[in-house]
């Protein structure tokens, strides 16, 4: 489960490549292969996913970015980081 307090970074062997405004992203993991495409929302908080700040203060930095309640943002994308933690893209450190 992710915490406000939770530092996620990218697992090893994964590749983040944002392809450009409005565009989404790509992930690959190198290892099995897999090729994920990620919409705007997803992309937007994996180039936020540095390692370093926790999940809350990921939260706070994208809330100009979408149009939703802090609530609801910290809703949304601690579920979305568990989906990523499950599919083997993030870890929570």
């Amino acid at each position: 489960m992710i915490q406000d307090s939770s530092v996620l970074t990218l697992s090893d062997g994964v590749s983040f490549q944002p392809l450009g405004i409005g565009e989404g992203a790509v992930v690959l993991i190198v290892e099995s292969g897999q090729l994920f495409t990620c919409n705007d929302t997803t992309s937007a908080f994996l180039a936020a996913v540095d390692g370093r700040r926790i999940f809350a203060e990921v939260v706070d930095g994208l809330l100009d970015t979408f149009e939703v309640s802090a609530d609801e943002l910290r809703s949304d994308l601690a579920a979305l980081a568990a989906d990523l933690q499950q599919e083997g893209i993030v870890r929570a450190q």
